[in-house]
């Protein structure tokens, strides 16, 4: 796969998210897909990230969320971000990370979204049991 369809197949996504658009985020991923959010979990299998990212997209309100730098080579990719918001509880909200993909066949197979766990976990906990 070349870089440029997995640039296409990344920007799918955040536009999908960009959109609070859950089928279409959803849609770019394979069905044994593998999601891991830092400190959360390791979800696999579309059922299980559907089950994730359902929960997940609710979670911040008036999200400004900006990527820095797309780095892709090959089927891999990494999205440099960072994001302010308000919480569900009405808190401000900043953090950062990096995404990383691997795309194959235009769909994303790896999702591995790293961000500073102790920001999150002061916005909104302990996280839940998760499945591994």
């Amino acid at each position: 796969m070349s870089g440029n369809e997995t640039s296409k197949t990344v920007d799918r996504l955040y536009k999908a998210y960009f959109a609070r658009d859950l089928e279409g985020m959803l849609s770019t991923l394979s069905d044994d897909v593998e999601v891991r959010f830092l400190g959360r979990g390791i979800y696999r299998g579309i059922e299980q990230a559907r089950a994730f990212l359902m929960a997940n997209t609710g979670m911040l309100n008036d999200l400004n969320f900006r990527i820095r730098r797309l780095i892709v080579d090959g089927q891999w990719a990494a999205a440099v971000w960072d994001e302010t918001a308000k919480t569900i509880h009405g808190e401000a909200y900043a953090n950062h990370g990096v995404d990383v993909f691997r795309v194959k066949d235009e769909e994303i197979v790896l999702l591995h979204e790293n961000n500073d766990v102790v920001v999150h976990r002061a916005a909104f906990g302990p996280s839940p049991s998760r499945p591994n």
